[in-house]
Order: C-alpha cells, then structure tokens, then sequence
C-alpha cells in the first residue's frame, strides 16, 4: 500500500502506519508533563467540581474556558421528580455552564456574569460530609446559554467556516431545578461559524444555524466528518448494554445528521487484564482530527470488581438476566490511540499502557483522570485540560443507606494541564548502536523533508530510497522488501553484502549527501546534497539512520512553512 503523505501533514509512530521495518529500535510513550490544577473547585456552585468542556486560545492570546459546575443538594433533589434516579447521594448534584478566562493558560479568573442564580454559601455540617447549599444569588460566572460539542474546523476535518463550531444551546430558567443542564429537554443543536459573544449580543441565537436533528446528548456529540465514508461522527461510551460484562466505545455514524448508525469499536481484548481487582475497560474516548488521521484520548478504567454495586437499578430482570456486578470503584488514567479509517477500527500499539498515568494515593488530586479536551497549542507545545477527581471513581455501598465510599470526605472534580512538545506523544528509540529505520513507500508531496527530533546526545542521517523492486538473485527475483544494498553484479549464493554491492539510494540522497542532525526540535528541516523539490510525486522509501537519539515523527512540507 502507498501512503499519501499529504503536504504538511506529520508521519508519527503511534501505529506501524508508516513503518516498513523498525528493527532494533524501541517504542516509546511520552507523558505529558503535569501543571497541576489550573481551573479548581472553589465556588459555592463547585462543591461537587468542574470539568472541562471546551478550552481555547483566541487570535489575541486569551485563554477562554466553557466548563461544567456541579454543586451537592442532596435536601433539594429529593424534593424533584426524577432527580434522585440513580438512588444515592453521589448524584444528588445539580449542574451548570460556566466561563473562565486567562491571560497564560495556567491562573484563571471567573467572571461573574449575573445570568442565573446558583448557591451563594456552604453549610459543611448539615449533611456532612456533603457541602449544603446556603443562599442563593446571580454573583457567578456560571448561565453560559450553550455547550460547545467540538471545534470541527479545528479538530474536526471541517472546512466549511459557517459549520466550525458546533453547539448545543441550554435553556436558562433563572430559579429552575433544570437550571443549567445541558441535557433538558428545550436543548437544540446549532452550527455555528464563530462562538456567540453571549454577554454582549442579545440577538446571537440568530446567527445560528440549526443542525436539524435531536441529536441524543449521551451520545452523538458531532465530533468530526469522516470524508472517507462521507459521513459525520459522534463517539461515546457504550453502545451494547450493560448484559455484555465490560465498558466498551461506539461509534455513531451519519449522512445526513437524522437516520443514524452505530457499532461498538473498542473494547477490551485479551491483552488486556481482566482480574477482579483490575478489570480493565475503556471508560470514554475524546477524538479529534489531525494529521490526516483520528486521534483518540482514551480514558482507561481499572474497576475494582471485588466492589459490586446493588440496589433496585442494579438487579438483574428479564430484560437483563445477565446483567455483571457493575461496578464504578476504580481508577482512570488517559491513554492514546489512533485511527486511520474515520474511527472505523483503533490501534492501540500504544495505548497498552498509560499516556498519563492516575495518581498513585488514594486523596492524589489526579487519581482519576477522566477527560481530557483536544490540544490548544502554544508555541512550540500542545496543552491538554483534563477532568480529574481526587479518589476513586464513585461506588455505592451495597445497604440501605447508599452512603459514599469515602465516609468522611467527597471526592471532587477539577481542571488540571497536562503540557507536551507538539506531537512527541510516542517516539521510536535508538541506543547507542546504530539503527535504521525503513518507512513504507510514501509520495513525496513538498520541497523539503522535516523531523520531530531529539537527537541532542546522539545523531540521525536520513537517505531516500526508489519504492520500486529491487531485482535480487542475478535479476530473476523481484523484491519488494525494503533494501539498504542492491547487488551491482549476480550474487552466487553470497547472502551477505560485499564489494560487489552498492547504495541502492536515489542520487543526492545517500547517508553521506544528508546533513547529520544532532539537535532537539519539533521540526528540523533535513538538508541534502541533492534538492528535494526535483522528487515532489515520487514514490519513495526514507531511511533513517539513529544513533543514540528519539524520533517522534516526520513531514514533507514547503519550505516558506
């Protein structure tokens, strides 16, 4: 298979996408470095915490955050209808959008934007350890009229500038049980080209436009168009039911945003570990487009099934004779995959193991991390936002009471930063010996060949090579396996290389006419002998030789980019 390799577009090694051989060399994930909590928990309408929803950096530098609030009333919900569901205290929340904006990205201030009442004071003693609404009052930041779906002319393969944002809009009832949740029943679906200055424009909603479709909050979120199969995407958690005994991410597809399908596209194997103490599923997986693939931020869940859960919404019926202890006990951690078929199918070369690993005590402001929105970039850097919780995911007591797992505190939900170079998420590894890597045969679409690089303690050459067989065994044998030599004369049953070999390279594009890299740099440009502008629609093989260094990734790109 040729892979286009689309101007400007990196080749990284998250998967074997691009790799024809990688022998002697080593896979490595990268995490992110932690920032710790930049958005926390600290207002009367966040006792329960905050959870991002969408973050962005604006043309003149401004950080601007739309996030979730929850905040405990455990006395109040149990006077609406339908709002204990779940029948515990763990969720006896009520829910609301707030805004937050920054200078840097890491210190946020929360504007209060006097649209909506919510608790203005803390009672800690009422019903301890929950925090007890006291007061109430317009002073908070929260009322922000819709949710941003996902940025899909930033992270979801949409060109269309009238259809970059997508949204879904929250009816305010100032007062209201409802207030703020982005699941009530008024909630419509909206294109839009910009995000609505909602503060200032009191005509905003009619520069919308509408999707046309209800589409169903727990799932079809509109992620990204698949212009692969011409259709738009939406991921979500489950898609089976709860009868199959784990989590599992489905994939809901649409031609037309109304008549929709789905199917079920990750899910545990078994490689993966399936104890009781550790029984390992996918909790939720965050996809957006870049590179000309679908990247997946996949929220790994061990689950602690030695803690089944009970009650009336646990029990099996006939509908469910075979319904699994659920169980919610556990930690989460933040994993990356890829897909290079519209989220069709998942390697998970790299998701064998944690991209950000969870906290490790049991009160680790990180012990779950839940979420986590695409990257926002920042010079040189790609900054993450996660949802993280410090205690285990929830459980519930099997007795009466449905009393917390933790009996005398609660466990909170806050905004903290993950920060990485750009695209060094995995990297392919040279020691001290000499290796070589060998990519597929890949076109050449640009005038100049750039690395995502750390070759500061070592060095890398790259060569180029024909993607066209190489004639072996005295021109009676066609081979299509990468080669480093060509035989110059037959080879007599001699399979090592000799005198009577030579570089099987393009002219100007040996080892010896590139320039040796020994720098640390998300995009160094490779200078040869030869000029690359003169191969721009080949189909050519790179060979990159590593000694000592990291290899995140590469690109054909021009060179005023």
């Amino acid at each position: 298979m040729t892979l286009r390799g689309a101007a400007d577009h990196w080749q990284l090694f998250i998967d074997d996408g691009i790799i024809a051989r990688s022998t002697g060399l080593t896979r490595v994930v990268h995490h992110p470095k932690q920032r710790g909590v930049v958005i926390a928990a600290d207002r009367p309408w966040e006792t329960a915490g905050v959870a991002p929803g969408f973050v962005r950096r604006r043309d003149d530098g401004t950080f601007e955050a739309i996030y979730h609030a929850y905040w405990w009333d455990i006395e109040r919900s149990a006077t609406i209808e339908n709002a204990g569901y779940r029948r515990d205290r763990a969720h006896h929340m009520f829910h609301g959008i707030g805004y937050a904006t920054s200078s840097d990205g890491i210190h946020w201030e929360k504007p209060a934007l006097h649209l909506t009442e919510a608790p203005s004071g803390t009672d800690m003693h009422k019903h301890a350890p929950f925090p007890t609404p006291s007061g109430v009052s317009t002073d908070n930041n929260l009322g922000v009229p819709f949710v941003v779906l996902a940025d899909l002319g930033a992270y979801g393969n949409v060109a269309d500038p009238a259809r970059r944002f997508a949204l879904r809009s929250v009816t305010l009832r100032k007062g209201s049980d409802d207030l703020g949740s982005s699941h009530n029943s008024a909630a419509r679906n909206y294109f839009a080209g910009e995000l609505p200055d909602f503060r200032n424009d009191d005509s905003w909603q009619e520069r919308l436009t509408d999707i046309g479709s209800e589409l169903d909050p727990r799932h079809h979120a509109l992620h990204f168009w698949d212009d692969i199969h011409d259709e738009w995407v939406a991921m979500s958690q489950g898609v089976i039911g709860h009868w199959i005994p784990s989590r599992d991410i489905a994939r809901f597809a649409s031609a037309d945003l109304n008549n929709w399908t789905s199917d079920t596209v990750l899910y545990p194997d078994c490689a993966d570990s399936h104890s009781p103490e550790r029984y390992d599923e996918p909790m939720g997986l965050t996809p957006f487009c870049a590179e000309g693939v679908v990247f997946g931020l996949l929220s790994w869940f061990h689950s602690d099934r030695t803690h089944p859960e009970g009650g009336p919404i646990f029990e099996t019926s006939p509908e469910h004779p075979n319904r699994w202890p659920w169980c919610r006990k556990g930690t989460n951690e933040m994993r990356i995959a890829i897909s290079r078929d519209g989220g069709k199918t998942w390697d998970r070369t790299s998701s064998r193991e944690a991209w950000v690993p969870h906290g490790t005590e049991e009160d680790s402001y990180d012990r779950l991390v839940i979420g986590m929105t695409p990257p926002v970039r920042v010079r040189d850097e790609d900054w993450f936002y996660a949802d993280v919780v410090d205690g285990d995911h929830l459980v519930i007591r099997n007795n009466p009471a449905q009393t917390p797992y933790y009996s005398d505190r609660w466990s909170t939900h806050n905004i903290a930063l993950y920060t990485q170079k750009h695209n060094r998420y995995v990297s392919l590894k040279a020691g001290i010996q000499r290796e070589v890597l060998i990519t597929k045969p890949i076109e050449v679409t640009g005038d100049c060949l750039e690395l995502n690089v750390d070759a500061s303690r070592g060095a890398i050459r790259v060569a180029i090579g024909p993607a066209e067989p190489v004639m072996t065994f005295g021109g009676t044998t066609p081979s299509t396996a990468p080669h480093l030599l060509a035989p110059t004369r037959p080879n007599h049953g001699n399979h090592l290389p000799h005198a009577g070999y030579a570089d099987h390279f393009l002219p100007g594009f040996a080892f010896a006419d590139c320039e040796p890299v020994h720098t640390n740099s998300i995009a160094h440009p490779v200078r040869f002998q030869g000029e690359l502008s003169a191969l721009r629609g080949k189909r050519v093989r790179l060979l990159v030789e590593m000694e000592d260094a990291n290899l995140y990734g590469f690109r054909f790109c021009s060179p005023e980019r």
